[in-house]
């Protein structure tokens, strides 16, 4: 039995093996995205931890963990990673050892330092990590920090878990996604428009001498466009458009079955819309190719010199239209048919792809950038091109500085829903901000009830984030009572590990995001109300 456990242990277990599941989500390029992520947490508290153990299962490449504290009896209470035999240990350095045990191939580092002091002293600390988690940080070196990163692209992910209320913001200048993963995205089978080499081949597709089995499994993607080609040659080339005619040419389809057992034409039917629809580019992917940064020079990114080589693209080799995906679906059809017709997309777009990556060199040439992009990148970026999606943040000082349109979105979101709106909570939060400013300590520290002072004070600290903001100084009054100031007030600043968890899940899920490149991240704040379990996100 030793032997056996012994040999079991010994057993190599691959990174495919190890990381199988959720390489189902992110794929290898993904992955290795993540691999070489070297991700900052500042302030190894509850939500803090849980936000890195949700990374560094994962296997992201390396973490620093920033923190001058002590553990002390109260982190115990909050937080999983610290145990009775680290009580008076550095944080940072007890925090990230047993964080490392969560996964062997992540590298982790301390850094025993204040924070704030590193923030004022020593800001170019910053500036090495590919993503920045910021917890428990006042308000004056958080917006230092936050303004720092932002100038560089580096993105940042304020942390906040206070009592039942947490909240998450994320800051960056732009987020590109080139695999946004909508779900069930539409096939793009180019039947409005088929391709040439579609073309040719539906029409070597005689129906008239099949025997019933191999008429029955003609995939509908040829009788779509075949009856398509019949019916523009008796109307003029043009496509059905009103509603008679979209019925006629669904009746016309119905007809052309042998028997109503034909399940390629009962599939036929309800695709028959994809005929006189026309293939477009989503209106995001055209605005994203107008951008001004699709303009590229040597110090573009690789986004955006794909974006230009596919704006070349379009306007050449495309005549309009997005390179094919080169994917289909699942249809009744026999083999023979589904594999050639799988082959005539899948080259079309092995052509498109090729098209693409010359326009990238081209475009790499002629602004002087060394190097290449990979075939892999340019085929990936081909196939998604479809699903482009371009983000843009709102910087921390410009939330901080009230717009008009700002204070208007608050406003209507108030009047609308009173005290049941999260951005009550949102404004709570920054009224503790304000509040620690002036008193360097939370309201409620001293005393769990929260003294009479620290309500007036409290008070006063939210009013001045309403006068920031510009907000009617009425609406206070109305969507905030005594007890909700004094709910938040009583907590003390203190975290509640359930709340903290929940919190790192949701922070950890937008680092990913923002780290692979993948799924649509959150613009840009997300409120969670652990007091009646909703949540919400605006854009602040």
């Amino acid at each position: 039995l030793c032997l056996a456990t012994s040999s079991l242990m010994a057993k190599k277990i691959t990174a495919s093996e190890k990381y199988d599941r959720q390489l189902r989500l992110w794929g290898e390029e993904g992955q290795a995205r993540l691999e070489k992520a070297h991700v900052c947490l500042i302030n190894a508290c509850a939500a803090g931890t849980e936000t890195l153990k949700n990374l560094v299962l994962p296997g992201i490449g390396s973490f620093t963990i920033v923190d001058g504290s002590k553990v002390e009896p109260h982190d115990l209470g909050t937080n999983f990673f610290l145990d009775r035999e680290s009580l008076g240990t550095p944080r940072a350095v007890k925090a990230a050892e047993l964080l490392r045990e969560l996964n062997e191939a992540v590298k982790g580092f301390s850094v025993e330092d204040d924070p704030v002091s590193l923030i004022h002293n020593n800001i170019n600390f910053f500036q090495t990590f590919t993503l920045v988690i910021a917890t428990q940080l006042p308000e004056v070196p958080l917006r230092k920090l936050a303004t720092f990163l932002f100038e560089r692209r580096i993105p940042l992910l304020v942390v906040k878990s206070t009592g039942f209320i947490g909240s998450l913001r994320v800051s960056v200048p732009e987020h590109t996604v080139v695999e946004s993963k909508p779900d069930d995205p539409p096939a793009d089978l180019r039947i409005h428009t088929p391709f040439p080499e579609l073309s040719q081949y539906c029409s070597t597709v005689d129906l008239s001498p099949l025997d019933d089995y191999e008429f029955g499994h003609i995939p509908f993607v040829i009788i779509l466009v075949k009856a398509l080609e019949k019916w523009k040659s008796e109307h003029g080339g043009k496509v059905p458009e009103t509603r008679a005619e979209k019925d006629e040419f669904k009746q016309t389809i119905k007809s052309g079955a042998r028997n109503q057992d034909n399940k390629n034409f009962l599939e036929a039917v309800p695709a028959a819309m994809k005929a006189w629809m026309p293939t477009t580019i989503p209106s995001e992917v055209a605005d994203i190719m107008k951008d001004e940064k699709a303009s590229v020079n040597e110090k573009s990114t690789e986004f955006w010199i794909l974006v230009s080589a596919l704006r070349e693209f379009v306007s050449q080799e495309g005549k309009g239209f997005l390179p094919l995906s080169g994917g289909i679906p699942d249809m009744h059809a026999s083999t023979d048919q589904h594999v050639a017709l799988q082959r005539l997309y899948r080259d079309k777009a092995q052509q498109d792809v090729q098209a693409l990556s010359l326009h990238v060199d081209a475009i790499l040439a002629r602004i002087g950038r060394p190097g290449t992009i990979s075939p892999e990148t340019v085929k990936n970026f081909a196939k998604n091109s479809r699903f482009l999606t371009l983000v843009r943040y709102r910087s921390l000082e410009e939330e901080y500085t009230a717009s008009p349109s700002q204070t208007q979105m608050i406003t209507n979101d108030l009047q609308t829903n009173g005290n049941s709106s999260n951005l009550v909570y949102y404004l709570l939060l920054r009224g503790l901000d304000r509040f620690y400013q002036a008193h360097a300590r939370y309201p409620g520290v001293f005393d769990n009830n929260a003294t009479e002072a620290d309500m007036t004070q409290f008070k006063t600290a939210i009013q001045g984030v309403f006068s920031d903001l510009g907000l009617p100084s009425t609406i206070m009054g109305d969507v905030m009572g005594d007890d909700t100031i004094f709910e938040v007030a009583r907590y003390g600043a203190c975290e509640l590990h359930s709340v903290s968890a929940l919190m790192g899940g949701v922070a950890s899920q937008e680092a990913i995001k923002m780290l692979t490149h993948q799924y649509i991240p959150l613009n840009n704040t997300f409120i969670y109300n652990g007091l009646n379990s909703t949540s919400s996100s605006f854009v602040m």
